[in-house]
């Protein structure tokens, strides 16, 4: 129930804040993008994975979507190529479609397959140009893997035997000098590629499935019918010059159905190789997601300057009695890693640690929302006077002034949070005094665990 109340509270939070955030900003009402929400993927094996495949035919110059469904804590590839090796301008936008974050050409991609690797909150944008405009079908696939929490490290060192009781004269408190790892994960990761697969099935069984191939041949049979029409009972009759005529028509006819089916036949080996490539694409993927150390140096492209990916600076290590222990996938405490005390620490600390990704949740929601909000309102002021769509004036004013609200409803949606959020971790705190007591410890709060929340506190606290 708390965690439900959690995501309810962030979409609140979200939502209420800037509700027009819902793809890169612009004042050109032509611009209509799709949206793709990420789908939970229910196979087996698959939990806690995002993902979607889309196919569509290029029509414009350049042709507009926009990702959602992904929270900050995925890992996202997004996938992007031509079935047929049409050259595409691929563009990543978060602010606005203007401010292009990330820029790729399949002609240059690996397999012909623009491959994107990015963490960011909210939604995204992904612009597709060609170079000139064409029919070619595209294909976009955006993958999403399970939340994985690691970064932040551990918070806790072992406490030292002169530090066990208050007439200890150790320094109660210590830089941390290193992090852990944040645990150890096995998370067994595949991508959607049974979505590719399904979504590419009926594709070509549009394209050169039986129905569509009969189709055309029995239109090419009537084709060849020597007569448009027929008597009720006398038939036709036709002289030998209009035998002769109906003849050259028929073979017209037939060559052009003939290269009807030529290209579909074309575009079913295209398809089949796009196929192939974004399955060797995926692989790679998964083994990516599977080296949990190397993904924040492998997805170091972060959408926009507000996302983290280092513990916050100055933290200080918490001295404690039962050093740090490991998660695995479905929260349980690692059997190789249980010690006597995870029994009495095990709620608590993973209360604690939960309450650290809050609020670095919080921060970056705050901060990737006013900078989407500050980055809307100087496009505006830009461009408001000068926009095709006569976006200006007292228009913009108003839309302006819808911002700027949303902006103060953030502030007091971020204050309300941040108090909570204070109140959970001291909760949390506390009954790592009691666990920490039971093993020996005397004060540890008074003595150390104080410290960590002035920090938390300070750290989290709105500066503006």
């Amino acid at each position: 129930m708390k965690l439900l109340q959690n995501i309810l509270l962030f979409g609140l939070l979200f939502i209420g804040a800037f509700q027009g955030y819902a793809q890169p900003f612009t004042l050109n009402k032509a611009i209509q993008p799709v949206e793709l929400k990420l789908l939970a993927d229910t196979r087996t094996g698959h939990d806690g994975e995002l993902g979607i495949v889309y196919f569509n035919r290029l029509k414009d110059s350049a042709m507009y979507h926009y990702v959602t469904g992904h929270d900050l804590y995925n890992f996202v590839d997004v996938l992007v190529t031509s079935v047929d090796g049409t050259p595409l301008k691929v563009s990543l936008a978060k602010d606005n479609w203007e401010a292009v974050q990330a820029q790729q050409n399949t002609v240059n991609a690996r397999d012909g397959v623009a491959d994107f690797k990015i963490r960011t909150w909210g939604s995204f944008g992904i612009k597709i140009e060609p170079e000139q405009p064409n029919n070619s079908i595209y294909t976009i696939a955006v993958v999403a893997s399970p939340e994985k929490k690691t970064y932040l490290g551990s918070a806790f060192r072992s406490i030292n035997e002169d530090e066990m009781t208050s007439s200890g004269e150790a320094s109660p408190i210590e830089a941390a000098g290193t992090t852990g790892d944040g645990g150890k994960t096995n998370y067994l990761l595949y991508i959607a590629l049974g979505v590719a697969l399904l979504v590419i099935g009926v594709l070509a069984g549009k394209l050169m499935g039986r129905k569509g191939k009969g189709t055309a041949v029995i239109l090419l049979l009537l084709s060849l019918m020597p007569f448009s029409s027929f008597g009720q009972d006398g038939g036709a009759v036709l002289t030998m010059e209009e035998f002769e005529n109906w003849k050259k028509q028929q073979n017209s006819k037939h060559a052009m159905v003939m290269s009807q089916l030529a290209g579909l036949e074309s575009e079913r080996k295209a398809v089949d190789k796009a196929v192939k490539d974004l399955d060797k694409t995926i692989s790679t993927i998964r083994k990516q997601w599977d080296n949990v150390k190397l993904l924040y140096s492998t997805y170091n492209n972060g959408l926009g300057k507000c996302i983290s990916s280092a513990p916050p600076g100055q933290a200080p290590s918490i001295p404690s009695i039962c050093t740090d222990f490991y998660f695995d996938d479905n929260g349980e405490i690692s059997e190789e890693e249980n010690q006597g005390c995870a029994e009495c620490f095990f709620e608590a600390r993973k209360k604690f640690n939960n309450m650290r990704y809050q609020f670095e949740k919080l921060a970056t929601i705050y901060k990737c929302t006013k900078d989407f909000s500050n980055a809307a309102i100087s496009f505006g002021d830009d461009v408001s006077g000068f926009t095709p769509s006569g976006v200006g004036g007292m228009a913009w004013q108003t839309q302006r002034r819808n911002i700027e609200k949303s902006v103060t409803e953030l502030e007091q949606a971020y204050d309300a949070k941040y108090a909570e959020f204070l109140q959970s971790l001291a909760d949390a705190m506390m009954e790592l005094n009691i666990c920490e007591a039971k093993y020996g410890v005397e004060d540890w709060y008074d003595r150390f665990g104080y410290m960590y929340f002035e920090f938390m506190k300070d750290k989290y606290q709105r500066k503006d």
